[in-house]
């Protein structure tokens, strides 16, 4: 049982390409990532304790998550007599904390270089409170059934290059069951239905609880926990689409411009105003392009026509591309979308027209050029037919509101 459970803690260590090494009473805890930097920095490595001298400053059934003025982050945890370590590993980008680093650190610019190879050779994990779960139900299944996982969140304090755990200061410990844990899922589980769904007013009133669900945070500033809380949103909101058949490509800009925007915001203004946005323009990219339902063919043939509007989209030219008859792909295109397809073709177009004839001063023969249709006046008689006004009428009034 023992050995089973400490096979799966390797493993899930292995999955997020951590380190991973377990420490017996008397073994020096060293590691070896500390090592490097001190050999780029020209410092002495810190003489470690022993797992029995580590232990006597630890409690059993505690997951410490510890980060440092490096910004690497590293889990230790007791096991009987022993100590399991596992990291280094950073939670973001070597280009996002590196300048940060150097200069919370003194460290001269001389190093940046092999400070930078230094960082990219560190794991990176992308979810920590993903890792952390996984951890603790390892620990679960390790320690005495009886015994409850906690987590303690530490940080070095003062400027020291290694830290020393009776050194260690905790900023906060609190105490996840796993009923607790599964709770919080099945929250994600209903918000990510409601997204995958489209429907906006659902996925308000969950995201209302989800935000008030009291996880751990990270780190001290309140105002990066609620940075990292949409963080999290972002992912849940990303992968939620993806599950809703849209394609990558609607969902990759949208995903990154909201990852700037939360890591550019300044105060928690900021951050509401990018979570609302993000809830709407979630939902609308579910609504507009969802494909959950069709059949392959036919969510080739959408996806085609939408990356490429002003190509020939024939029926005759888009069934040649996936080799399969003209007849088949209008039957089925029709029977899963109650439209033909080119009547679907010819509302994607317009739909496209409509941005550039707000946003833009184009002429509109070179608008109706842009979404393929390469004669004005059929491009004008299908605009009213669609829309029940002209271009130009339509450009006049969105000028005016």
């Amino acid at each position: 049982m023992e050995m089973d459970a400490l096979q799966q803690l390797e493993q899930t260590a292995a999955a997020f390409g951590l380190p991973y090494q377990k420490y017996q009473a008397q073994e020096t805890v060293e590691n070896e990532a500390e090592r490097r930097l001190c050999k780029i920095l020209g410092t002495e490595p810190e003489i470690g304790k022993t797992a029995e001298e580590i232990a006597k400053l630890c409690t059993e059934g505690t997951l410490y998550i510890k980060v440092d003025s490096y910004q690497r982050y590293g889990m230790l945890f007791l096991d009987g007599t022993g100590v399991v370590e596992i990291g280094l590993f950073m939670v973001d980008t070597t280009e996002e904390i590196l300048q940060g680093v150097m200069e919370k650190n003194q460290i001269p610019v001389i190093l940046q270089k092999e400070l930078r190879e230094y960082y990219n050779s560190l794991p990176l994990v992308k979810d920590l409170s993903v890792l952390e779960s996984l951890i603790m139900a390892n620990m679960k299944d390790l320690l005495d059934e009886n015994t409850e996982i906690v987590r303690a969140y530490i940080e070095d304090v003062g400027n020291e290059d290694t830290v020393q755990y009776n050194e260690l200061q905790l900023l906060e410990e609190n105490k996840v069951s796993m009923e607790t844990i599964e709770s919080r899922y099945k929250i994600e589980d209903r918000f990510m239905e409601a997204i995958r769904s489209g429907n906006i007013e659902k996925v308000l009133e969950i995201e209302k609880i989800f935000s008030n669900y009291r996880l751990t945070p990270r780190v001290a500033s309140q105002f990066r926990n609620s940075q990292n809380m949409l963080i999290v949103l972002n992912t849940l909101m990303r992968r939620a689409v993806q599950d809703a058949d849209v394609h990558p490509a609607h969902i990759d800009h949208l995903s990154t411009d909201f990852a700037n925007k939360i890591e550019m915001a300044k105060n928690e203004g900021d951050l509401r105003t990018i979570s609302r946005a993000m809830t709407r323009k979630y939902c609308m990219l579910v609504q507009n392009y969802s494909l959950a339902g069709h059949s392959k063919i036919v969510r080739d043939a959408m996806n085609y026509i939408d990356f490429n509007l002003n190509e020939d989209l024939s029926l005759n030219v888009i069934a040649e591309k996936f080799a399969v008859s003209a007849s088949y792909l209008s039957k089925q295109f029709k029977k899963e979308n109650e439209m033909n397809l080119t009547e679907y073709v010819n509302r994607k177009r317009l739909g496209a027209s409509l941005k550039y004839l707000a946003a833009t001063d184009l002429p509109i023969q070179n608008i109706a050029e842009l979404v393929g249709i390469y004669d004005e006046n059929y491009f004008s008689r299908l605009f009213k037919k669609y829309q029940q006004m002209t271009p130009s009428q339509y450009r006049s009034l969105m000028k005016n509101e």
